[in-house]
């Protein structure tokens, strides 16, 4: 198959209005190694749209030269429902404003148990068997899921071009951060060429998060049906969250750069023919999520922070500040950020003024911190 272009149409909210998914598709359908990648879950989060860009144009060229071996899905605007939220030119795009508000990249179905009723009986001593078999429960499940809503639509969409993916590459971003990953923790050492390619430094693991986010429910039927059948049943898919720094790091410059790498990434992988680079892993670092410290702000105000991003700090670390606008002796009005842990500071909130309470910066570290609950790890 040519490289081919699909569009989809999600379920019509409002009378006159109809949004789209487009899909571009790069190589056999069904050939293996199979790769999904998207952009914009969040529609907030631009830095992967100019990738994704980038990198399609990378695969027409090895479209043209016969070199793509495997398949590869590209869905480079993934959430058209959050870019509609423009309000004077402010796109929040993070939340749905129907179907309950929630986070675009929180509670997507789990099919793990409904899946393994379904094969139930058929699994057998072939490995390769018991993946078609999977795959092909998925499938049924997929299908039967509702998409009366455009969000339902949306979803739908989403998990059925990417499912029966053997790697699943989401694209996001942070406020301000360097570049990152959220990687399951039975990944660490497969997607280690990935981060070393794209020169992360820093892997957040996850084993239970509790979000249910796109990612995550990619992998969890094979999570779930390895416990049941454990080396019965191989990892059908791969996933992860790659965060490309910060919500302004959008340049030809950071795009052709990330874009190359993921295209090197493809090489390394067998899924497009060519000369392969081996990667540097030796800079990449895994950090337990749960021993991530989410630093608070104290009180509202605005926050002034004397660290940098990349910047190593330790535990009882004071990192910056938050001033207190309506304090009444302005001389005692500035309140510390203080790191709880020993570790790497390596994301913040753009934004200046702050909320008391909320999550404004992200230091990795190594040690399991008490507040920091297992199945509790993302809070918004």
């Amino acid at each position: 198959m040519s490289y081919q272009i699909y569009s989809h149409l999600l379920p019509s909210a409002t009378p006159g209005t109809q949004r789209v998914l487009k899909a571009h598709h790069f190589g056999e359908a069904g050939a293996r190694p199979k790769v999904y990648l998207q952009a914009g879950l969040h529609a907030d989060e631009w830095p992967g749209f100019l990738v994704l860009n980038t990198l399609i144009k990378l695969l027409i060229k090895a479209e043209q030269a016969g070199s793509i071996q495997g398949e590869i899905i590209i869905v480079p605007v993934a959430n058209p429902i959050g870019l509609a939220q423009n309000f004077h030119g402010y796109i929040p795009g993070r939340f749905a404003f129907s179907d309950g508000g929630e986070n675009f990249n929180r509670n997507w179905p789990r099919l793990g148990d409904k899946v393994e009723k379904r094969i139930k009986g058929d699994v057998s001593a072939d490995v390769e068997s018991n993946l078609a078999l999977v795959r092909q429960a998925i499938r049924e499940e997929l299908a039967l899921l509702p998409e009366m809503t455009e969000l339902q639509g949306m979803k739908k969409t989403l998990l059925a071009l990417s499912m029966d993916a053997d790697e699943v590459i989401d694209l996001h971003c942070s406020g301000e951060a360097s570049m990152h990953a959220y990687v399951p923790q039975e990944f660490e050492e497969h997607f280690k060429p990935l981060l070393g390619l794209l020169e992360a430094k820093v892997g957040l693991s996850e084993l239970d998060t509790g979000a249910a986010s796109f990612d995550e429910t990619n992998a969890s039927v094979w999570r779930s049906l390895k416990n049941h059948y454990a080396h019965l049943i191989p990892w059908g898919c791969r996933s992860l969250t790659l965060e490309l720094r910060g919500e302004n790091d959008i340049n030809q410059a950071f795009a052709g750069q990330d874009a190359q790498a993921l295209f090197d990434y493809l090489l390394y992988r067998g899924v497009v023919q060519g000369e392969v680079v081996e990667p540097d892993t030796s800079q990449v670092h895994y950090y337990p999520l749960d021993a991530m410290d989410l630093v608070k702000a104290p009180c509202a105000g605005i926050v002034c922070y004397h660290k940098d991003i990349g910047d190593l700090v330790e535990e009882g670390e004071v990192i910056g500040e938050v001033v207190n606008l309506l304090e009444d002796d302005v001389e005692q009005s500035h309140y510390p950020l203080v790191s709880r842990t020993n570790g790497i500071f390596f994301a913040r909130l753009q934004r200046r003024l702050v909320v008391c309470g909320e999550s404004i910066a992200k230091i990795a570290g190594k040690e399991h911190l008490a507040y920091r609950e297992i199945g509790h790890l993302f809070e918004d």
